[in-house]
């Protein structure tokens, strides 16, 4: 009502001609929708710091200084890398073909903000921000899979090659207004009417969960984490404090992760508002049922109430609900959810049966819950909500058209040889380089002690 108050008494009752007070609700908007994009994605970037907290929890203390450095560097060389480089591939200009971004105003990101009554309120930029929030975090997904062992010169090369170019390319297809599977590509161009990935189950969380998965498998097991008769051995994180604190910074900046991808909050004549909303409450109840889904499944087995299992629940609910947040009913959101634990629990039990090393899960969390919320879009999509340009929902309502799995399954294939071939090629010259797995000895000893300039705690001085 205060900001209903204000647009009345300030700025649209006063003795100005039609066109005038126009040109200020525009204004208004624009400047409206910026400052939102700069809130989600602000948040999205503190997602940076939740990620930084949960794998600093997983590892063991002797590599604490390791894997924050890399969350570190993985902004900043994403920064750079989006702007000269990935930004482009992934939205180029209206001039792109379906697969790649090609305009040359999106590398090196340039604006004529002074030209445009729009832009000029900065929306331009804001929306470049957005978009690297979540190109950071894709990179960013990657470590949990090669923690511990990655030499720190192959994680560089990766995550700049990842923000570069493996990730772009998918945001076109799926993104973009010219991607060949983009539900925003209205010129006919795509792949039956386009995939509903609303904020990238797929094209964020698969994307970085199997990148992960390419690099555990080449990188091979951490020392001692399969026995001489190939039985697991447990290694676990050093303090679930930190891992906890870490879920919890991921929980809160997914609402601006999911919420934020509406772009607009302020727009007129839309409902993204309501949109906004609704994205709230699903994103919620899905973390919620994964989490209790998880730990009672790690109840059952070991009849221990796990608090890691607990977070690890949260994020496969989250990465399940993402792809659909907008399309789907509560009710759906929390079947999500639940159906989300199961999915990250049997994929966590079968990569340890496969004897490959995925320290936090990443894989289990954002690759395959990554799979299955594309996937459930074609089930629980609402023919009301559903944007696919030939209006494709779900199946499980009746309707015109509950066909949208068909392209939910095709975008999810293309996505993973896409993924999973680009990925290999470049861990595996990684290896063949000698540039991806530190020594054995520096392993053993940490790599805190050897590459950091020593321990992350400082236990005799704290106790002296």
């Amino acid at each position: 009502p205060r900001f209903r108050n204000f647009l009345g008494s300030q700025l649209f009752v006063r003795d100005t001609p039609r066109d005038i007070m126009a040109g200020d609700a525009a204004a208004i908007v624009a400047k409206g929708d910026t400052w939102y994009l700069i809130w989600a994605g602000a948040l999205v970037f503190f997602m940076q710091a939740g990620f930084g907290m949960l794998e600093a929890g997983s590892v063991r203390a002797k590599n604490t200084k390791n894997i924050l450095l890399k969350n570190l560097l993985d902004a900043c060389l994403g920064a750079i890398t989006w702007w000269a480089i990935g930004f482009g591939f992934a939205y180029g200009d209206s001039n792109d073909n379906i697969f790649i971004g090609t305009g040359a105003s999106g590398f090196a990101l340039s604006t004529a903000d002074w030209t445009d009554s729009y832009t000029s309120e900065g929306y331009d930029w804001a929306g470049w921000f957005f978009q690297f929030t979540f190109a950071a975090a894709a990179a960013t997904i990657v470590s949990g899979g090669v923690a511990e062992r990655c030499a720190l010169t192959g994680y560089l090369v990766y995550s700049v090659i990842i923000t570069a170019f493996i990730y772009p390319v998918v945001v076109h297809w799926v993104w973009d207004s010219e991607g060949m599977l983009s539900s925003f590509n209205t010129s006919g161009s795509a792949l039956l009417g386009g995939c509903v990935d609303f904020a990238g189950s797929g094209v964020v969380h698969m994307t970085g969960g199997i990148a992960a998965l390419c690099g555990a498998f080449f990188l091979g097991p951490r020392i001692g984490r399969f026995d001489s008769e190939g039985k697991p051995v447990p290694i676990p994180g050093h303090s679930s404090v930190l891992q906890v604190l870490g879920v919890f910074i991921l929980w809160l900046g997914w609402y601006g992760f999911n919420g934020g991808s509406t772009l607009s909050v302020f727009a007129l004549g839309v409902q993204y508002a309501r949109d906004l909303a609704r994205v709230c409450v699903t994103t919620t109840l899905s973390a919620a049922a994964g989490g209790l889904t998880v730990v009672s499944i790690e109840y059952y087995l070991s009849h221990v109430w796990d608090v890691v299992a607990v977070g690890n629940g949260v994020l496969g609910g989250l990465v399940s609900i993402t792809a659909g947040c907008v399309v789907v009913d509560p009710w759906a959101a929390i079947l999500i959810g639940i159906l989300g634990g199961f999915v990250y629990k049997g994929a966590s039990m079968l990569l340890v049966k496969l004897k490959i090393d995925d320290p936090l899960d990443a894989f289990a969390v954002h690759g395959a819950c990554g799979f299955w919320g594309v996937f459930a879009v074609g089930i629980f999509c609402r023919p009301e909500y559903a944007y696919n340009n030939f209006a494709a929902h779900g199946f499980v309502y009746p309707g015109s058209n509950p066909s949208l799995i068909g392209v939910q399954i095709v975008t999810l294939l293309i996505e993973i040889v896409w993924v999973t071939l680009t990925s290999s090629i470049m861990f595996f010259g990684l290896k063949t380089a000698g540039l991806l797995r530190v020594p054995a000895e520096v392993e053993e000893a940490g790599m805190d002690v050897s590459k950091h300039g020593g321990d992350a705690y400082d236990l005799k001085n704290l106790n002296s």
